[in-house]
């Protein structure tokens, strides 16, 4: 059986407030990868939210290699987090954490 690779995805979340936190954005992203892909791909994606810093409003998603350009879908899609207005921006991916941190 073959092993799926990692992929990790920099992003910047821009909001109206900072009152957003890490459990709020990982499942407003997996709520919009299940709605668009699907239970079987959405799990397939092994999505996890690695790092957020509330003040910047940066930090990092891993998934799968295969579901990377579903994941960044989905995410960019996403114009709502409870009652906070947003905007997702994709900046780098990387196989690696230290390939996005330089």
């Amino acid at each position: 059986m073959k092993k799926n690779r990692r992929r990790y995805l920099s992003f910047h979340l821009h909001s109206d407030e900072s009152t957003l936190d890490n459990k709020q954005i990982g499942m407003a992203i997996w709520q919009s990868l299940l709605s668009l892909y699907g239970e079987v791909s959405a799990a397939d994606s092994k999505l996890y939210l690695v790092e957020f810093d509330e003040r910047t409003g940066t930090g990092i998603l891993q998934c799968t290699s295969s579901s990377l350009s579903k994941v960044i879908t989905a995410a960019v899609l996403i114009s709502t987090i409870g009652n906070n207005l947003v905007s997702f921006e994709p900046e780098k991916t990387s196989g690696t954490i230290r390939g996005l941190k330089k």
